[in-house]
């Protein structure tokens, strides 16, 4: 397995940005891949440190891709970079003429993240269908579906930067806006693992889960017990999401130590 940490130059932001990759290093055949997003403190270096995601992909022979989106939110900003198309187009693009080896199917492609990088792959997910088969959101929820405006304290500032003021719920910032959009289309979704901590506040599934049951895909919700918006839950929650929700099993158990 290869841990790789690279500096990919974007096109769209006009910026480097680091991305951590995890990689089988003899791949017999193209990788099934997932794109992984951290959270509002984080950055592309704490799945790998703070999880035992690197065994989970070792032990599958998966790919992971890691990018860094600073205080973007994942998403295109009102006053700032369109991260939302770097992610969702130009970095997926630019890692797979890296690395050849990293499958183009959809439904070998996965995107996950956890708090602002849940609410960030389901906006990604979502609003490139035809990309990625599942989506894997920890902790999060629908951040367009709030009311921003700048009373002058560093978040509301930063979030102000992001949505503009008001509330973006009729625009692409919203994870059900974007819901709607795909089915009015008649497009396919992909499949929604939502997951949370019984102690923290979206343990109540964040008013996501009714609105999914709605809509013409597979959604499963889980609440994970005795855990808040801490580490003790991503980890378990990105296992459960490769192992049982996606169905990927380990193929081999071979470690290097």
């Amino acid at each position: 397995m290869a841990y790789i940490e690279l500096n990919v130059y974007s096109k769209v932001l006009n910026l480097e940005i680091p991305v951590t990759v995890i990689i089988p290093q003899f791949p017999k055949e193209p990788l099934k891949t997932i794109w992984l997003y951290h959270g509002s403190t984080g950055d592309h270096t704490l799945w790998a440190r703070y999880t035992n995601l690197e065994r989970y992909a070792r032990e599958r022979n998966l790919a992971v891709v890691i990018p860094t989106a600073h205080k973007s939110m994942f998403t295109n900003m009102v006053h700032g970079q369109d991260y939302g198309v770097f992610l969702g187009e130009e970095l997926v693009q630019r890692l797979r003429e890296i690395f050849p080896c990293l499958s183009k199917k959809r439904e070998d492609n996965f995107v996950g993240g956890l708090s602002n990088g849940a609410y960030g792959c389901l906006r990604t997910g979502l609003r490139y269908p035809e990309t990625f088969g599942a989506i894997g959101a920890f902790s999060g929820g629908d951040a367009g579906e709030r009311y921003y405006t700048d009373d002058g304290t560093y978040a509301a500032r930063r979030s102000v930067l992001v949505f503009g003021e008001g509330c973006p719920s009729e625009t692409e910032h919203s994870v059900k806006w974007l819901a709607r959009q795909l089915k009015e289309k008649g497009g396919q979704f992909p499949r929604i693992y939502h997951a949370a901590g019984e102690l923290e506040i979206s343990g109540q599934g964040d008013g996501m889960t009714e609105f999914f049951n709605d809509m013409p895909c597979e959604y499963q919700f889980e609440v994970f017990p005795g855990v808040g918006h801490e580490w003790k839950l991503w980890d378990q929650a990105v296992y459960k999401f490769i192992d049982e929700f996606l169905g990927i099993k380990p193929v081999t158990t071979k470690y290097y130590v």
